[in-house]
């Protein structure tokens, strides 16, 4: 079974993250902070990470980003970059920070689906 981390803040946000992705066979892991994110994601390696690019306590998904991609132990995980931000800077930004895809908020659904099951390779 594949591990899909989502690093978000927002409830809600998880809430449909883990029902569109969950009923395609996944495990799904939750973090609210960035420094969870990362504690969760070094003991638990998932296939994908979900990331939220704007989050409270000290660490953004830029910084986040940053030390997954540092760590050899994560640093070939993938990490979609989620955010309401939709200036071309935001997703330079999180490119630059290592992400590997960018999505935004609102999801598109089938976009959402497509693009995490390209990263998983089991769709």
């Amino acid at each position: 079974m594949k591990k899909i981390l989502i690093v978000d803040d927002q409830p809600e946000v998880c809430r449909l993250l883990q029902v569109v992705l969950r009923a395609e066979g996944r495990e799904i892991l939750y973090a609210e902070t960035g420094e969870e994110g990362l504690k969760l994601a070094r003991r638990q390696l998932p296939d994908l990470i979900l990331l939220d690019v704007m989050m409270p306590g000290g660490m953004d998904g830029y910084e986040v980003a940053r030390r997954l991609k540092a760590d050899p132990a994560t640093a070939n995980c993938p990490v979609i970059a989620m955010t309401a931000k939709v200036q071309t800077q935001d997703r330079d930004n999180a490119f630059a920070a290592g992400a590997d895809d960018y999505l935004r908020k609102p999801f598109d659904m089938v976009d959402l689906k497509k693009r995490v099951g390209s990263y998983l390779r089991d769709d």
